[in-house]
């Protein structure tokens, strides 16, 4: 008697009902809260939802107690969710019941609601966002007291998983439909391999947040990905249990970079082939770029001359009409070039602007005219 005293008063919800989900039994706080009555169904106090749902668990094969968010009807009539239990008791006479625990207090009953509420709304916000995203939880920490190549060893070899995946991300992978990502290897999409260490990296010397870090992912049909990340990290007393974070796809972009960096580098190597020396000037005739031939034919420096007046060396005078040479569509003239050997080196030049309108940078081309040789060049 005393034993069944403490347990109706204990302050939790707690009921069990039959397996044709007759209430048997209910401790205070389960009466204080639903509808009275004798010989009530367990349907007359829930919605339809959770009735059924705890209908089922009638027939689990192993008795295992499982957990249930259900909506029970108030005595005032209003709905309040709950979080229980549900497990099968055995009663003294052998027969058994199903039976239903909740933490729950009166008064502040609805904190589980609100916070069930919550979950709903982030979790219903995180799967519709059009950015991807994703958070993998380690089962076995990754303790980051250890040296940063340690680190980067266990973040990719010790047990992990991912917490949860959105609807973009498996969108952005390419995953079959109704294949579920979280169940497959963290691996199988973020491999270790240089570029991804160098990303773990950077997490670390940021302090585990980390935002634009890039990667290289991999899709479901294994095709290369790159990815740039906002990350940051759940940690406890130097253990390391969650990363999360958004990424996004920059493949377009750096495949476009990759492309202009190769086609950059290709005229590069052809203005270094040309055996004229090719100048990019402004309208102040400051030096911006220069290729190789510059030196070789002049022996300046490039470093030297760049963000300089090249008046200082090339006659870059105006027309005897008084008209400036960045005022001409394009110009050929004979000028003098002063090499580093304090010599006049006689040149053919030729000047055409960068864009249509109002251009204010300018190709210079100088090429120095045969038959003169050191002995035949003239001072200025």
């Amino acid at each position: 008697m005393q034993t069944e005293h403490i347990l109706a008063s204990a302050p939790i919800f707690l009921l069990a009902v039959d397996d044709d989900l007759r209430i048997v039994c209910c401790n205070d706080v389960a009466s204080r809260f639903i509808a009275p009555g004798d010989n009530r169904n367990l349907r007359e106090v829930m919605d339809a939802a959770s009735a059924d749902a705890f209908a089922r668990l009638r027939y689990a094969p192993d008795n295992a107690p499982a957990h249930l968010l259900a909506t029970f009807i108030g005595r005032n009539g209003l709905p309040r969710k709950i979080a229980g239990v549900i497990d099968r008791a055995l009663c003294p006479d052998g027969s058994s019941l199903l039976r239903f625990t909740a933490s729950y207090a009166e008064h502040h009953g609805n904190w589980l609601e609100n916070l069930a509420l919550a979950e709903a709304v982030l979790h219903g916000f995180a799967q519709t966002s059009s950015e991807a995203m994703w958070c993998i939880e380690f089962s076995e920490p990754v303790d980051i007291s250890r040296s940063d190549s340690e680190i980067v060893r266990q973040i990719f070899e010790n047990d992990c998983h991912w917490l949860f995946c959105n609807e973009a991300l498996t969108r952005l992978y390419r995953l079959p439909e109704g294949l579920d990502i979280e169940r497959q290897p963290v691996s199988l999409y973020f491999p270790r391999i240089p570029e991804n260490e160098a990303f773990i990296l950077q997490i670390i010397h940021s302090g585990f947040s980390v935002d634009n870090a890039p990667s290289t992912d991999l899709c479901h049909d294994g095709s290369v990905r790159y990815m740039e990340n906002n990350v940051r990290c759940s940690i406890t007393d130097d253990y390391l249990f969650r990363i999360f974070g958004t990424l996004r796809d920059v493949t377009r972009f750096r495949q476009a970079q990759t492309r202009l960096k190769n086609e950059a580098d290709t005229v590069r190597d052809i203005l270094s082939a040309l055996p004229d020396a090719i100048l990019v000037i402004d309208r102040d005739r400051q030096l911006l770029a220069v290729n190789s031939s510059f030196k070789t034919l002049f022996g300046w420096d490039t470093g030297a001359f760049l963000g300089r007046d090249v008046q200082d060396i090339i006659d870059l005078a105006p027309l005897p009409c008084g008209r400036q040479w960045c005022w001409l569509d394009r110009r050929r003239w004979q000028t003098t070039v002063r090499t580093k050997f304090d010599a006049c080196l006689r040149c053919e030049a030729q000047i055409a602007p960068i864009g249509e309108e109002d251009p204010h940078h300018f190709v210079l081309s100088l090429r120095p005219l045969p038959g003169l040789n050191g002995s035949e060049r003239a001072r200025p």
